[in-house]
């Protein structure tokens, strides 16, 4: 039982204990009280609350933060193979497309950690030229 189990279980555990020592004048009625107890022993709740745990305790880190110069040498590898295989065709193109550059330069980004907004690109952006806008008055 890891760390996070633990404190599930002694959470729920807690809880449960303080049903059973709740004193009469809470206002809570007995059934509500069963049917909360009922809810809380449930195996399916039990689970869930355990899964939970699992999750708050699950860290996400980028696996690499070069991912643009990856796929640069996948790019190269494939010009090799471009005339002999159609799928390879496609697949250069889509690692080509803007849209998969600008989502690979982000994640290259957000794993670097680095969440600054660069000011020449706020600035174009203002006006459009960044993304080929004309502004129209």
């Amino acid at each position: 039982m890891t760390v996070a189990n633990a404190k599930s279980g002694t959470a729920m555990q807690q809880v449960l204990d303080n049903l059973k020592d709740l004193p009469s004048g809470t206002g809570a009625k007995d059934i509500d009280l069963i049917f909360l107890r009922g809810i809380m022993e449930s195996p399916i709740v039990r689970s869930l609350a355990k899964a939970h745990e699992r999750l708050e305790e699950v860290k996400l880190q980028a696996v690499r933060d070069d991912n643009v110069q990856l796929v640069t040498e996948i790019l190269d590898s494939l010009n090799n193979l471009r005339e002999k295989d159609a799928a390879v065709v496609e697949l250069a193109k889509i690692l080509q497309e803007p849209h998969f550059k600008s989502l690979i330069e982000a994640h290259d980004k957000v794993a670097a950690k680095c969440y600054e907004m660069p000011h020449a690109a706020v600035n174009s952006d203002a006006t459009g030229e960044r993304w080929g806008f004309t502004h129209v008055s």
